[in-house]
């Protein structure tokens, strides 16, 4: 639940500077479409009417996000998460903050922190704090 966090809050708390989550970011086209059974905080009563998850990950815009994500993440199925960072790329992009965010879609991955994610997470907040 610790992505679910950071995606969760960080639009609202301006003292976060920097963001990253590991391997969730369930849309709830996924959620849907594949009947995933997941964590309570999820599921926000009403939320989905107003939008979906990547649209509340691109709040954090300007400040920087990264995401990691691995393809056989049943969580996240990787078809949305594909979809998703393009909308959250994009919101980066309208506030001229392109470099501020970053994803890292790892093959043959599960809903892990793996050796590569780490090194990327390292990496990103190196350069951001």
């Amino acid at each position: 639940m610790g992505s679910t966090h950071t995606w969760l809050v960080g639009p609202w708390e301006p003292r976060l500077r920097c963001l990253v989550g590991n391997c969730c970011l369930p849309t709830y086209a996924a959620i849907h479409r594949t009947h995933i059974l997941h964590c309570f905080p999820n599921f926000i009563p009403g939320w989905h009417e107003y939008g979906d998850t990547p649209g509340i990950a691109a709040m954090i815009a300007p400040r920087a996000l990264h995401l990691n994500f691995g393809t056989l993440d049943q969580g996240s199925p990787i078809q949305e998460v594909r979809e998703a960072v393009k909308t959250i790329g994009a919101a980066y992009d309208k506030q001229g903050a392109a470099d501020r965010f970053g994803f890292y879609i790892e093959d043959d991955a599960g809903h892990v922190l793996s050796p590569k994610m780490w090194e990327h997470t390292r990496r990103w907040f190196g350069r951001n704090l």
